[in-house]
C-alpha cells in the first residue's frame, strides 16, 4: 500500500479533466485552487488525478497548502511508438520540464506518462527511467488505465492504476479492481450491475499477485438526468448548448414535467452506486485506493454527467458531504453481510469491519452496532470494545440479530457507530414475512401476450395481469439495467457497436410513488434501491410513447437524454369493463429470491383490494398496438473519442 511519513494511507482520489466553465481554462492563482480542494476536501478526497494535463504551479501551492495529494500526468491519450521521434521528443521535454517546475511541491507524490496508453512498453520504461533517475523523490507509472487494464501490472513501475488488473478471460470479474464498466468494456457493466447485490465482494484475488501499490481507476461514471436549473449557471464563457438540446427533446417527447424527478430519481441511485463503489475498495486488504469519475460532472464527451456535483462543483444536492463522508473516510465502519433482502424466519448476520488509515491507532474504542425498523424502533444492538489498528483493514467479528420480530414487509436500517467520533455508516436491509408463492385470486387471468381470451376477459368485465413474453416484444422494449447508465449512452452505444459488444439498456433508474397503493407489501423510494435488483435485471420495460401525454406508468423507468422515451415497468389501464395491469417482469418463478415473491404477493393483494382502479382508458386495439408499434424512430449516432 501507499504510506505517507511510514503510515499506511489510502488514496481517496478525484478525477480532474480541467472542467472550468466560466473561464475555459483552470485558475491561476492560489485562493481559487484553494477553494476547488477545499470544495474536495468537504467530501474526503485527498489525491487528485489530473487527466492527461498538469496544472499551473498555483494548483500545487493550493494542494502543499490543504494537504492534497496529486498526479499530474503528460498530455497524451494514444499510443508511445519508438518511431515517432517528434512526438516523444515533446513529451520527454515536457516530463522534464514538469518535474523541474513543480518537483519541490510536497503535494507532488505521483507522475504518469497518461491516459489509456498503448504501444511500445520499453518506450514507456525509457521515459520512466528517465525522470526517475532524475528525481526519485515521487512514485511513477507508465500511464493511468494503460492498455485498458489487459496488461496489468508491469516492470518498471512504482504503482499501478488501472480498471483491472489482466484482461477478462470470463464472466466472474475477478480481474476487477472497480464496480462498474461500459458494456463495451466488461460483461454486464461489471460487479454492481452484474452480481446479486451484497457487500461481500472486494479486489483480494484481483490484487492478489500484484507487488506494488494497486488504485481503481476512473471509478463510478453513474450518469445523472440533468437538472436543468443549471443552465442558468453559465455566464461565462462557455454556453450550455448540449443542456438545452436535452431539453428540448425531453419537450418533444412531453416529459418537461418530469425533469426534476428523473433528476431526483437518477441522482439517488447513482449515489447509492457510489457508495457501493467505494466501499468494495474500502473492504479490500492492502489496496491502494482509487479516484472517481467523478465527484464533479464532466460537460464534454457527449455530456457526462456523471456528478454528485456540477460542472461548477456545486453540490446537486443529491448527498450531504456529511453523508458522503459516512463511507468515504479516513476511517469507514463496513457492514459484511451476504444479501439486502431477508425473510423474517432467518437471522441477519455478517461481519463488521473498520478501515482505519487516519495517523492514529483507536485503543479501546467502543462499537456499538444496531438494527431499527421504520419507525425507528430499536430490534437488535450490540456493545463491544476494541483496539482498531491503524493502516490497515481491521476485522472486529461477527454479528447476528434475530428478525422474528418482524411482522410485515419492512425496510430496516443497520448502522455501525464509533462512539465519541462522528464515524458512523448504514445500511439498507428489507425484511419480508416468510410465504409461499401466492395463489392467483380467481377472477385474474395471467396472460403473456395481448390475445383474444384477454381481450374477452376483460371485455367480461374481468381483471388481467399480464407479463409479456419478451422474447415476442423485444422490438418495443429496451433492457433491464440496474445501474444509472455508465457515462453517456450516445458515446457507448457507438463504441459497443463498431466493436461488436452489446449495447447498454440506457436506463438510469425507477420512478415511482412510494404511498401508492401497489407497494402496500413491498416497501420501496421513489427510486431504484438493492431490493429492486432482481426486478429490474429481468425485465422489459415498455415503450408507452403513444400512450397520453399526461399517462403515467405506476412504475416508470427514466431513460437517457439521447432517447427520452417514457418508459413504463409496471403500469394499468382500464380496458372496457375490465382491468389490466401490466408487469414487464415475469415474478412467476418459483424458488427465486424474496424480493420478486414479494413483489408479487403485492401486485395480486393490489389487483384484489378495491384500490385496483385504473383511470386511464384504453381500448383493446391501442393495447394491441403499444405491442407491435410503441417505439418513436430517431437515429442516434456515435461519436468519435478523438484522443490527440
Amino acid at each position: 500500500q501507499f504510506a505517507i511519513n511510514g503510515i499506511n494511507t489510502f488514496m481517496r482520489g478525484k478525477h480532474d479533466a480541467c472542467v472550468f466553465p466560466l473561464t475555459g481554462h483552470p485558475p491561476m492563482d492560489v485562493e481559487a485552487w484553494r477553494k476547488v480542494f477545499r470544495t474536495a476536501k468537504e467530501y474526503n478526497i485527498n489525491f487528485y488525478r489530473f487527466h492527461s494535463w498538469t496544472p499551473p504551479e498555483a494548483a500545487f501551492i493550493a494542494a502543499d497548502i490543504e494537504g492534497m495529494y496529486l498526479q499530474p500526468e503528460l498530455p497524451f491519450w494514444g499510443g508511445f511508438r519508438k518511431t515517432n521521434n517528434e512526438l516523444n521528443a515533446f513529451l520527454m521535454k515536457e516530463g522534464d520540464n514538469i518535474l523541474e517546475t513543480y518537483g519541490n511541491h510536497a503535494c507532488f507524490v505521483m507522475l504518469a506518462l497518461g491516459n489509456e496508453l498503448n504501444g511500445d512498453l520499453d518506450v514507456m520504461r525509457q521515459f520512466v527511467d528517465r525522470y526517475r533517475a532524475a528525481d526519485d523523490r515521487r512514485m511513477y507509472s507508465f500511464g493511468t488505465n494503460n492498455y485498458l487494464g489487459s496488461r496489468g501490472q508491469v516492470e518498471g513501475e512504482d504503482y499501478y492504476t488501472g480498471c483491472r488488473v489482466g484482461a477478462d478471460k470470463d464472466t466472474t470479474f475477478r480481474t476487477h479492481i472497480r464496480g462498474s464498466f461500459s458494456f463495451a468494456d466488461a460483461w454486464d457493466g461489471g460487479y454492481i450491475n452484474g452480481r446479486y447485490p451484497s457487500t461481500i465482494p472486494d479486489y483480494a484475488g484481483a490484487i492478489s499477485e500484484c507487488t506494488i501499490p494497486v488504485m481503481g481507476t476512473e471509478v463510478g461514471q453513474y450518469q445523472v438526468y440533468p437538472d436543468y436549473d443549471e443552465i442558468q449557471k453559465y455566464t461565462g464563457v462557455m454556453k450550455p448548448w448540449n443542456l438545452e438540446v436535452f431539453r428540448s427533446r425531453l419537450e418533444e417527447n412531453g416529459l418537461s414535467g418530469q425533469a426534476k424527478e428523473f433528476f431526483r430519481a437518477s441522482g439517488a441511485l447513482s449515489a447509492i452506486c457510489y457508495k457501493a463503489d467505494i466501499e468494495m475498495a474500502m473492504r479490500t486488504p492492502g489496496f491502494g485506493g482509487f479516484h472517481l469519475l467523478d465527484l464533479q460532472d464532466f460537460p464534454g464527451q457527449g455530456t457526462a454527467l456523471i456528478g454528485l456535483l456540477d460542472a461548477f462543483m456545486d453540490s446537486k444536492g443529491l448527498i450531504s458531504p456529511e453523508e458522503f463522508g459516512n463511507f468515504c473516510n479516513s476511517i469507514v465502519p463496513l457492514a459484511i453481510f451476504e444479501k439486502y433482502c431477508w425473510v423474517a424466519d432467518e437471522a441477519f448476520s455478517g461481519r463488521i469491519k473498520i478501515a482505519n488509515y487516519s495517523d492514529r491507532e483507536l485503543k479501546g474504542q467502543k462499537v456499538r452496532y444496531e438494527l431499527k425498523d421504520s419507525k425507528d424502533v430499536l430490534l437488535g444492538s450490540s456493545e463491544f470494545t476494541s483496539d482498531i489498528e491503524m493502516g490497515t483493514l481491521n476485522d472486529l467479528g461477527t454479528f447476528e440479530i434475530e428478525l422474528s420480530a418482524v411482522r410485515k414487509a419492512e425496510k430496516l436500517t443497520f448502522s455501525i457507530i464509533l462512539e465519541g467520533t462522528h464515524y458512523r455508516n448504514s445500511y439498507p436491509v428489507w425484511v419480508y414475512p416468510p410465504a409461499g408463492y401466492p395463489a392467483v385470486p380467481g377472477d385474474v387471468l395471467i396472460s403473456e401476450r395481448p390475445d383474444a381470451a384477454m381481450v374477452a376477459h376483460l371485455g367480461s368485465g374481468g381483471k388481467v395481469l399480464l407479463f409479456p413474453d419478451h422474447d415476442l416484444y423485444e422490438k418495443m422494449t429496451v433492457g433491464g439495467l440496474f445501474i444509472p447508465d455508465y457515462w453517456n449512452y450516445r458515446m457507448f452505444r457507438g463504441i459497443s457497436e463498431r466493436n461488436g459488444k452489446p449495447v447498454s439498456p440506457g436506463t438510469m433508474s425507477i420512478l415511482t410513488d412510494p404511498r401508492h397503493p401497489l407497494f402496500n407489501d413491498f416497501p420501496t423510494e421513489f427510486h431504484t434501491n438493492w431490493q429492486w435488483w432482481p426486478l429490474v435485471k429481468s425485465s422489459r420495460p415498455l415503450i408507452l410513447d403513444k400512450t397520453p401525454k399526461e399517462y403515467k406508468p405506476l412504475v416508470q423507468v427514466v431513460d437517457n437524454i439521447e432517447r427520452n422515451h417514457k418508459l413504463g415497468l409496471i403500469f394499468e389501464f382500464r380496458v372496457g369493463s375490465g382491468k389490466l395491469l401490466v408487469c414487464m417482469t415475469d415474478l412467476r418463478k418459483p424458488g427465486s429470491v424474496p424480493e420478486v415473491k414479494q413483489l408479487y404477493i403485492s401486485v395480486l393483494n393490489y389487483m384484489a383490494s378495491p384500490d385496483f382502479d385504473p383511470v386511464q382508458a384504453m381500448t383493446a386495439k391501442e393495447i394491441s398496438d403499444l405491442f407491435s408499434s410503441g417505439a418513436k424512430g430517431r437515429q442516434i449516432s456515435g461519436v468519435e473519442n478523438i484522443s490527440y
